[in-house]
């Protein structure tokens, strides 16, 4: 036979639930840290590559441009020497796309460096837990004024039913023989004078209560809809650089 599940309090439940929030969020601000070291260190290299190409190509086809400037000067593309001279055309200025493209990729590195987007993730990590600090703290003003309405609730009903002896035993007569009428009506007024305190110190805490309530529900109704979804928004997400296209050496992709 299974043991009944032990009550948890309503703040320690909160608490649980923020926490498991908190570690979902750290996790994944841990995978986009990484993801975005990932593509520092990927446009790093890949800045390197582009411009060691680049300039492959224009270093290439410079010779063969001085030597076609002592030629005579052909230009016709039907020609053969016209187009060789339009292939070293396009190497030079595939080339320069090349390093067009390998100054994207160095600005996307400088960009996407780990300590500048840890510090906003942080940053991110704090709001989240000063936000549930607010709303924990709210939950437990609640809690403590459930606590006291049910305290005030009780000692509001034995004082009633204290009174309501002491009134049923004056109209039946029934003063026993350690009571006289007269100290069984002054005990009755004495219980009658505290239900009256014990009943407005019960509105008290019932007016508190449902007023701790209806923040409690607004504070949480807040967090849920405005401030933990705009949270998981400001997350930084980098873009990576467009496809750009070069001569007829072919396309500089972005991958």
């Amino acid at each position: 036979m299974q043991p009944p599940p032990r009550k948890v309090k309503p703040a320690q439940e909160v608490k649980l639930r923020f926490l498991e929030q908190l570690s979902i969020l750290q996790s994944r601000q841990q995978r986009e840290a990484d993801l975005l070291e990932d593509i520092r260190s990927y446009s790093k290299q890949r800045a390197a590559i582009e411009r060691e190409y680049g300039q492959a190509l224009q270093k290439l086809a410079g010779p063969f441009l001085k030597r076609e400037g002592h030629r005579s000067g052909e230009t016709d593309s039907r020609t053969v020497f016209g187009a060789w001279r339009c292939l070293l055309d396009a190497t030079v200025a595939g080339g320069q796309t090349r390093l067009q493209a390998a100054d994207r990729y160095r600005d996307l590195a400088g960009g996407a460096g780990r300590s500048a987007k840890e510090q906003v993730l942080r940053k991110g990590t704090e709001t989240l837990q000063r936000a549930q600090a607010e709303v924990l703290q709210s939950v437990r003003e609640l809690s403590r004024s459930r606590k006291l309405y049910g305290q005030r609730e009780r000692v509001w009903a034995l004082a009633q039913e204290k009174a309501a002896d002491v009134q049923a035993r004056l109209n039946r007569s029934d003063h026993g023989i350690f009571h006289s009428r007269t100290s069984l009506q002054k005990l009755s007024t004495k219980l009658s004078a505290q239900s009256a305190q014990y009943s407005q110190q019960l509105r008290a805490a019932r007016n508190e209560y449902l007023l701790n309530l209806v923040a409690t529900n607004a504070h949480l109704d807040h967090y849920y809809r405005e401030e933990l979804p705009a949270l998981l928004k400001a997350s930084p997400n980098p873009d990576p650089p467009a496809p750009q296209r070069g001569g007829r050496d072919g396309p500089v992709a972005s991958h």
